[in-house]
This record gives structure tokens, C-alpha cells and sequence, in this order.
């Protein structure tokens, strides 16, 4: 796989599926050498959530023998725009404003990208129109050096058991893939659009 231009591609997909939207989704796509598929993700708020939806993805993932994941998902950072010509002084300051992003997180067998984008909204509607590069939330790491933050997908590329032998986590995945949730996931995006 193409790493650069998976990582191009995905930013495309998530800046697609935001365009327009008051709320960008969190989502994920599992990338399979024959074709793409995307999963909308309900919540990633609590560690249970976190879990369920990890087996959700390696299911997916092992499913369609996937060579990657991505997660597309919105957040709120705490930096400050620097642009001091289009920021009028404050006479108190309560801290940084955050500003509205979005992360491309692409999930490989050995690495981990990054890639963070800030949110432009139309001032009048609030509907994202663009997408400006946060060169500072983008990178990229050996998946043993990840953030803590991507802790809950460590499982993700792990070796799967010997042949025949099945895990309380198998069984756990074999029902996850039966959800209407997963099901979904593993149509292409193009066919499911005839639906």
C-alpha cells in the first residue's frame, strides 16, 4: 500500500463527508487492497465504548483482510490562531480559545499518521467550507511509539491465533460482524449509495 497517498486520500474522504456539515462525523475506514469501506462511529466518549468499537474494527478489518484503518474524527484543540491582524484585542484574557479541528488518524501493520486540520466555517451558516493544514498536529510514529491516546487500537495488527483454535475474543468478534453496524461497513461506499 501506497502510505503517502492513502494518507492523501483519506484527507480527501474526511474533508468530502464534512463539506457542508454543521458537525463533521467521527467515522472510520477500513482500506482493503480490492476496496474501501466506512463505518460510522457512534461514541467514543467511555473506555467501554473505546473497547467494543476496537473489536468492532479489527472484525471489519480481519473480515476484509484490510491492510489499514483510519479514523476520521472532530475535536476541539486548545491553541490560539496567531493571526494578530484578524484578532481584535481582548481586554481580559480567559485562556486560549479552542478552535474547531478535524484528525486523520491512518493505522498501518508498523505506523501510525496523523494528520490535523483546522475547521473553516461560513461565518453566516456555520457549515465547514474548507479545511486549513495544523502542521503541528500532523505526524507520524512506529505503532510501539504511539500517543497513549491511540492506546485503545493497539489490538488492531495483533497476530491473529493458531488455525482452529478460537478465543473468547474470536467468538466475541464473529458476533460484533453480525451487527447491522459492521454489516454496513462491509459494503463498498458506492454500492451503498444506491441503497
Amino acid at each position: 500500500m501506497n502510505q503517502p497517498m492513502a494518507i492523501e486520500e483519506l484527507v480527501s474522504v474526511a474533508q468530502a463527508e464534512a463539506m457542508g456539515e454543521l458537525d463533521a462525523p467521527i467515522m472510520a475506514i477500513v482500506l482493503s487492497s480490492e476496496q474501501s469501506y466506512d463505518l460510522p462511529i457512534n461514541s467514543l466518549e467511555t473506555d467501554a465504548d473505546k473497547a467494543r468499537w476496537a473489536l468492532i474494527l479489527r472484525a471489519a478489518r480481519e473480515h476484509v483482510e484490510a491492510d489499514a484503518v483510519a479514523l476520521l474524527y472532530p475535536a476541539w484543540t486548545t491553541i490560539r490562531q496567531r493571526n494578530a491582524k484578524t484578532e481584535a484585542p481582548k481586554e481580559q484574557d480567559d485562556g486560549p480559545e479552542p478552535i474547531d479541528t478535524l484528525f486523520v488518524q491512518l493505522h498501518t501493520r508498523d505506523r501510525i499518521y496523523w494528520r490535523g486540520f483546522e475547521q473553516i466555517r461560513d461565518p453566516r451558516h456555520q457549515r465547514i467550507v474548507g479545511f486549513r493544514t495544523i502542521g503541528a498536529l500532523s505526524n507520524e510514529y512506529e505503532r510501539e511509539e504511539a500517543p497513549s491516546v491511540t492506546a485503545w487500537l493497539n489490538t488492531l495488527f495483533e497476530p491473529l491465533p493458531e488455525e482452529g483454535e478460537e478465543t473468547a475474543v474470536d467468538r466475541e468478534m464473529a458476533d460484533l460482524l453480525e451487527e447491522p453496524e459492521v454489516s454496513a461497513a462491509l459494503y463498498p461506499r458506492q454500492m451503498r449509495a444506491l441503497h
